[in-house]
């Protein structure tokens, strides 16, 4: 029944819903400063000195409605999480922005895989257990929302921002693949917000610095940035986040769509129908934040349509200040912050947050968030997902296990932080083999932290390890996403498979794969190295 009445709320159909009495009490109790608050959520990591009393005033005077983790330690994030949630009035939507799951923000924890890889397998059955899984760990962590997925079509290979984080190219697979993946969270007790709306797939611009711009025609918009939300929307995704666009046949003004009343209030809300929780992209990035004065980004945004206010640039306890004065000389209504109040707590209700005051078991949460079922389903996820492009010419009954117990083979793993001497030295050190299996990192960073990663341009690897297959016999495990074909020369290769990470599970399904233990199933989610998308070796 709880199920049912989840779905129908965040149906996003118009439909009769009855009133919540709780809800309904609860806002009759609470002033306009505590009202105001709820609609805003602000960001939070270990970093912060537990000393310091900033946080407890945002949640003490200002009323803040809830928490964006960053990057966490389990233990310190349990014991200040708890302590938070002790001192608030209303108890905080603990929110998270994990599209690879909880590991994204707990890097202790396993990592799940990113959406290009689940759009590598070929069905959706799959990608909604992931989902499910996924819901787990967040619930045994007491968090409430995952600021995913992402349901951009990336149709630009160019796009410096989305990649991995797709379900690919093919507008079909990444509105079934995000469907599922969110009615499989849903199912499992976590809210949902599918981005980015309107569409960020085809862009080669990063709002984080800087606002994109999509030229396209409405007509095209329709047929593919906007197929995805539709569907989602008509399958009961719960949340919406609107990313910092600026789409000229939608907002003749040209603003970026996270402040565009045409775009969020016209389009998303009226035309499109979605009655459930619209949630901005973090307010702070450039792409909204340098357009106009960062005061007024969150007022705003609001006014466009938006109900969650989420990481508002400038001193936060400003940003609060400024939309609290904006409602109390009209330019908000109080009608209008009672309708995305009415929203919100609505869903903490949904969430049991109404009702009693989490506290999260330190160890009841040790013990089962890293789960045996979480890690057979990325074990599984990664057996299933194997995309080979050339099948290895090893030679007649001959396979990687064969050739390596006669030492006519060997393999190389590149790390993640390439140089020129750990290329030279590979090199070098498997000469005279007859054939090299070459496992090939990813050569972007998804958090943009060069640190980790290569110490030389990709280009001049992708040309490096072109050069040697065109000299030696190279097998090659592309563990980066598929836009990695288009860098090398593809016919140098004796065998290419794409693993799409280098996490422990792909490594192993790959090993498997060319040890001849393993068949690989997976298909390319998006169209690389002059293959189409679905592509893989019959």
């Amino acid at each position: 029944m709880a199920l049912a009445i989840f779905a129908a709320f965040f149906s996003g159909k118009k439909q009769e819903r009855p009133e919540r009495d709780k809800v309904e009490e609860t806002i009759a109790k609470m002033s306009l400063r505590e009202k105001v608050g709820q609609l805003f959520i602000i960001e939070y990591s270990d970093k912060h000195d537990p000393e310091d009393p900033y946080f407890d005033k945002l949640i003490k005077r200002d009323k803040i409605g809830g928490l964006i983790l960053m990057e966490m330690d389990i233990d310190k994030y349990i014991e200040r999480i708890n302590r938070f949630q002790k001192m608030s009035k209303i108890p905080l939507l603990i929110s998270v922005d994990g599209e690879w799951g909880a590991s994204m923000r707990f890097d202790t924890l396993t990592q799940f895989p990113r959406n290009m890889q689940l759009g590598a397998l070929s069905s959706p059955d799959l990608v909604y257990q992931v989902g499910r899984a996924m819901a787990k760990q967040f619930v045994r962590l007491g968090i409430h929302i995952n600021y995913a997925p992402t349901i951009d079509i990336n149709n630009n290979p160019l796009n410096p921002v989305i990649g991995q984080r797709s379900f690919g190219d093919d507008r079909e697979k990444v509105a079934q693949y995000g469907a599922a993946i969110i009615k499989g969270m849903q199912d499992g007790g976590i809210m949902t917000s599918a981005k980015h709306f309107p569409g960020h797939g085809d862009t080669e611009t990063d709002s984080h610095k800087a606002l994109p711009v999509l030229t396209f025609e409405r007509t095209r918009l329709d047929s593919m940035e906007l197929y995805p939300f539709r569907h989602v929307i008509k399958e009961g995704v719960a949340m919406v986040m609107v990313g910092h666009l600026s789409v000229p046949s939608l907002d003749p003004t040209g603003v970026p769509s996270s402040i565009s009343y045409p775009i969020i209030t016209e389009l998303l809300k009226k035309e499109m129908g979605f009655e459930g929780i619209v949630v901005t992209d973090a307010l702070g990035m450039k792409g909204v934040a340098e357009y106009i004065p960062r005061e007024r980004v969150a007022i705003e945004s609001f006014k466009a349509g938006s109900d969650i206010l989420l990481m508002p640039p400038a001193e936060r306890r400003k940003s609060i200040s400024a939309f609290l004065k904006a409602v109390r000389k009209g330019e908000i209504s109080k009608e209008r912050v009672e309708e995305s109040l009415r929203k919100i707590l609505k869903m903490k209700e949904q969430l049991g947050l109404l009702d009693a005051r989490p506290q999260i078991n330190p160890n009841e949460a040790y013990e089962q968030v890293e789960s045996k079922e979480v890690l057979d389903m990325i074990n599984k996820v990664a057996e299933e997902s194997m995309t080979l492009i050339k099948r290895p010419n090893w030679g007649s009954g001959q396979n990687l296990e064969t050739l390596t117990a006669i030492g006519a083979a060997d393999t190389v793993i590149l790390p993640k932080r390439i140089t020129q001497d750990i290329l030279d030295n590979a090199r070098k050190r498997t000469e005279g083999l007859e054939y090299v299996v070459l496992y090939l990192p990813e050569m972007r960073a998804p958090k943009n932290n060069r640190e980790n990663y290569s110490a030389i341009p990709p280009q001049e690897i992708y040309d490096f390890i072109s050069a040697w297959a065109r000299e030696q016999k190279i097998v090659l495990a592309v563990m980066d996403n598929p836009y990695a074909l288009d860098k090398i020369d593809i016919e140098a290769f004796e065998g290419i498979l794409v693993g799409y990470s280098s996490s422990e599970a792909n490594l192993s399904a790959a090993d498997r794969v060319f040890r001849g233990r393993l068949e690989a199933h997976g298909v390319l989610p998006a169209a690389a190295g002059g293959f189409p998308t679905g592509y893989h070796v019959k």
